[in-house]
């Protein structure tokens, strides 16, 4: 803590004034299990100080680092599965100063073209920032939009919960990696080579649909090709959404993360209607038999219209999952209140070609207020999540389905400051 402060301090010179910039953050991670399991708690407090800076119109230099601390008090976090994200996933001792070089990017753009080169924070439906922790998931390479057209390489990755910037493949394996299809821990950690990842994607409107499609290219690892689309019509007073999202994976040679010859095919659908000031949804993702939807867990969250905080559906096949979304919005306050509850229904723990990381059925509950107090300070917004997830599969004598997993309550509270 007394590094992190003085690191802080010797920083304020340079965030006083522009192009320098700051943002804050503090987080407080609980996880409450069944009683005669463990429970979880970590506190933590960051800050990314950065430079943003524009040479004439067209190039701009982004340059930012981050350093974050255990705060007040964090319980023994090697074994938890949320907490241990707020810190570094790799070496679950070091709680003291954490620190990451984010972004090192050149940013060249005119009237056509945007082409970025460097590190830099992607928003892809497979590769993104993830839902939260203390820094986001970050990756080194080149990133072009042209038009309706976007084109990518990556070559290096430094995802969230972790402080080293490491290969694409040696990226894959820091967050626990189940087992494979036989019931055995999985050994792909340390044992995939890739020359990286290659990407295109496309936005269009066609008669008032409109298309997503996005193919991410993981060399000898997996290739995943993701297609969306929307359709929106007005009704009083507001519009009526429905969309369709079609995932499908196959293997790329033979490799220890993606089984030879595998394939996986998933379909999410949604329905929802948006008023100004609340708007609800229903969800439905299917996973199919024929095998795992497998993403690696570092890259991104799930894109799936039934995606819920603090869970995932990746590893998962033979899945069907049912969501309802709701928001209401009180602009006046700044407050925007998100519930939202979801069925899971999940091949059986012991089904390992389907089930990766022994993952039981469950319904989970959230909870989340969003507070923009910029009235109060220029920058400042508060978040507070809450997560249940309560086991619905037949009853279970082994630990390691439970805990973390289900019969838990995940209490989050997040303060974010931007100078």
């Amino acid at each position: 803590m007394i590094k992190f402060l003085f690191a802080l301090l010797f920083s304020i010179p340079l965030i006083a004034q522009k192009p320098f910039y700051a943002q804050f953050r503090y987080f407080h991670l609980e996880t409450d299990n069944e009683k005669s399991l463990p429970d979880y708690a970590a506190n933590a407090m960051g800050a990314e100080l950065g430079l943003s800076h524009s040479f004439g119109k067209k190039v701009q230099l982004d340059l930012s680092g981050s350093l974050s601390t255990s705060f007040l008090h964090s319980t023994n976090l090697a074994t938890s599965r949320y907490e241990i994200g707020l810190f570094d996933q790799v070496n679950t001792n070091n709680l003291d100063l954490l620190t990451r070089i984010e972004k090192a990017s050149l940013t060249y753009q005119n009237k056509k073209i945007k082409i970025k080169l460097g590190r830099q924070v992607l928003n892809t439906p497979f590769i993104n920032p993830q839902d939260g922790r203390m820094r986001p998931s970050a990756e080194g390479g080149i990133f072009a939009e042209y038009g309706r057209f976007t084109f990518g390489y990556f070559y290096e990755m430094a995802p969230r919960g972790t402080m080293a910037w490491s290969s694409v493949a040696e990226s894959i394996g820091y967050y626990p990696t189940g087992v494979d299809s036989d019931g055995k821990k999985s050994t792909y950690a340390g044992h995939l080579s890739s020359s990286g990842i290659f990407m295109a994607g496309m936005d269009q409107k066609w008669y008032g649909i409109r298309f997503k499609f996005h193919d991410l290219f993981v060399d000898n690892i997996v290739q995943s090709a993701f297609i969306s689309a929307e359709y929106t019509t007005s009704i009083p007073h507001g519009k009526w959404i429905n969309g369709l999202q079609l995932i499908k994976q196959h293997a790329l040679g033979d490799n220890l993360y993606f089984e030879k010859n595998t394939h996986s095919l998933v379909v999410s659908m949604k329905t929802g209607i948006e008023y100004p000031r609340w708007n609800a949804s229903l969800n439905f993702t299917s996973i199919s038999p024929e095998g795992r939807y497998l993403m690696p867990r570092e890259w991104g969250k799930d894109p799936f219209y039934t995606f819920m905080p603090r869970e995932r559906n990746e590893g998962l096949g033979d899945l069907k999952a049912y969501v309802a979304k709701f928001s209401y919005g009180i602009p006046q306050w700044g407050i925007k209140i998100n519930p939202s509850m979801g069925y899971f229904d999940l091949p059986s723990v012991t089904n390992f070609k389907l089930n990766k990381y022994g993952m039981p059925s469950y319904i989970q509950t959230n909870f989340e207020i969003l507070i923009d107090a910029s009235k109060m300070a220029k920058g400042l917004d508060f978040q507070f999540l809450f997560a249940n997830k309560m086991n619905q599969a037949d009853s279970m004598e082994n630990p390691k389905y439970i805990q973390n997993k289900v019969n838990m309550n995940s209490w989050n509270f997040v303060v974010n400051y931007r100078l």
